[in-house]
């Protein structure tokens, strides 16, 4: 009796569907809230970018997940008083197979997507203060999702993907300037 129960609960452990790319949780500053929608072979969530400070979101791969390319997908929510100039999206592991669409909620498409390997940046043509999507997360006809690749990745693996701002190229300028000014206080000590 005990091994036909042990067995038809195995059948049926086996018969449900996996568990696949299981959030771990988000490593966030200040306001920023990470929401998760991920299912079997897709990384899907929302990003209440309240401040622009980088995000990091972490998922644990299961075999499932291996059988196809790994969709993504994102809504970027929420940039008001932020202005983005754009966002850079790191893999710390894999590589992105292919970049889908980028919708602009404010105003229309992104610029460009450049990078290669684990890490794409989204540079806009104007300030963002609204929402982007990143492949079709909201459902709308002609979008495409983005790919990860699967090369190097094995069932138990776990993906962090680093979600952070583009700098103004004030904030550059700030920062040389900063940069700068410690330069000079180091060789003031030196002499």
């Amino acid at each position: 009796m005990t091994k036909t129960l042990i067995a038809a609960a195995l059948a049926l452990a086996a018969a449900l569907p996996a568990q696949a790319l299981s959030f771990e949780g988000a490593l966030t500053q200040g306001a920023t809230v990470a929401a998760d929608y991920s299912s079997n072979g897709l990384l899907s969530f929302d990003l209440d970018l309240a401040n622009g400070a980088p995000a990091v979101l972490t998922w644990r791969l299961d075999e499932d997940d291996l059988l196809a390319p790994i969709g993504l997908n994102a809504v970027i929510r929420n940039n008001t008083g932020v202005g983005l100039q754009g966002l850079t999206l790191t893999l710390d592991r894999g590589s992105f197979g292919s970049v889908g669409s980028v919708t602009r909620l404010f105003s229309g498409e992104a610029s460009s997507v450049t990078g290669s390997g684990g890490t794409r940046t989204v540079t806009f043509s104007s300030e963002e203060f609204l929402d982007v999507e990143l492949g079709n997360a909201l459902g709308g006809a002609g979008k495409t999702d983005w790919t990860l690749a699967q090369a190097g990745l094995q069932a138990g693996d776990r993906i962090s993907l680093t979600v952070s701002a583009v700098p103004e190229p004030e904030q550059y300028a700030l920062l040389l300037a900063g940069l700068a000014a410690i330069g000079l206080a180091v060789r003031r000590r030196q002499a």
